[in-house]
């Protein structure tokens, strides 16, 4: 492994896990994404005073408190550029969030999702391709498409994404799960997303149910397929704007009243809660004034906690997006993540 930081390349990044043999697992998996890569047991081998690294993998340990603080000796050798993915054993959705507010942790990636998710995730902020189902289906998995402008178009699109579901043969929990994260993603793309050139809100005085007979101005497009152990679906609106600050804002409104949640109080930031809630993994991409894609992924088995998320931005995107745009849902964009310029 090594430990030398001079002569930076943008392919190098830096490893870090207390855990030798998690740290072998880190570096592999960067190193099959492409990265070069720069491994240490802790923060503190790092003599300078500023890391150096864009783009940073942390190990945080078992039993860490999970917030900024428990970090340590990272955050404030952090550059106000870097990128960190932040890899636990163990995260409830407070947790993910806890991270997250640090306007650097962009990604948390949970439990045995390890290899993987830290492989796609520094495959996407390396290369800048952020947006595709397919990073999270094993090469070659037929892809299904459908696209839609209205209501009775959303309608038809979740009947086709459930019997495919059932064809797939997933069982009725996930099913019931698949069904409602589609509800809530298609019609936040079709009436929450749009926006008009000052950027206001097109539906936002709008009654919801008159909603129903009208027609976004751009087409939303959902992707779905199922492989061997879990479903994975994406949605895609043609805007992109939500920052991340709005997006675990509703997050945390949503967790500090579980008793009072009532959706016309907290109307599309619910829907963002009930989508963490319901998937195994949660990754938003986005270019801003382009597109938001939402991929979410579902287990075959048990139900299990969200374990996997990553806010990622289009080189460019970033600073628009940190300026607080107009609040969507759970088309959640990020503030200042993934491989901008």
């Amino acid at each position: 492994m090594r430990y030398y930081f001079l002569g930076l390349s943008k392919r190098r990044v830096l490893a870090i896990s207390s855990d030798l043999d998690q740290l072998r697992r880190i570096v592999a998996s960067l190193e099959r994404a492409g990265a070069d890569v720069d491994a240490v047991r802790s923060a503190d081998a790092i003599a300078s005073d500023v890391i150096p690294h864009r783009y940073i993998f942390y190990a945080a340990n078992e039993g860490d408190v999970a917030n900024v603080a428990s970090l340590g000796g990272l955050v404030p050798k952090l550059r106000d550029r870097a990128h960190v993915t932040i890899v636990a054993q163990t995260a409830r959705l407070p947790d993910l969030t806890a991270y997250l507010r640090d306007d650097r942790i962009n990604h948390v990636i949970v439990g045995e999702e390890l290899d993987q998710g830290v492989f796609v995730t520094a495959q996407k902020l390396l290369t800048g391709d952020i947006f595709g189902i397919e990073k999270y289906l094993p090469p070659g998995t037929p892809v299904q498409y459908a696209r839609l402008r209205d209501f009775d178009g959303r309608g038809r699109a979740i009947d086709t994404v459930l019997q495919f579901a059932e064809e797939s043969k997933m069982r009725r929990q996930v099913r019931s799960a698949i069904g409602s994260v589609c509800e809530e993603l298609l019609m936040n793309a079709l009436y929450d997303a749009p926006v008009d050139e000052s950027g206001k809100q097109i539906f936002a005085e709008v009654d919801p149910h008159d909603r129903r007979d009208m027609r976004t101005p751009r087409p939303v497009s959902i992707r779905f397929a199922a492989t061997s152990d879990s479903f994975v679906v994406a949605v895609r609106d043609r805007f992109g704007r939500l920052a991340k600050n709005t997006v675990l804002a509703y997050i945390d409104k949503c967790i500090s009243s579980p008793n009072q949640i009532d959706r016309k109080t907290y109307g599309a930031g619910l829907g963002l809660y009930l989508v963490a809630n319901a998937a195994a993994t949660y990754v938003v991409n986005v270019a801003y004034g382009i597109a938001t894609e939402v991929v979410c992924t579902f287990d075959r088995g048990a139900k299990s906690p969200l374990r996997m998320v990553g806010m990622f931005v289009h080189p460019g995107g970033a600073e628009m997006l940190k300026s607080g745009p107009t609040p969507q849902t759970a088309q959640g964009q990020p503030g200042a993540a993934g491989a901008e310029g």
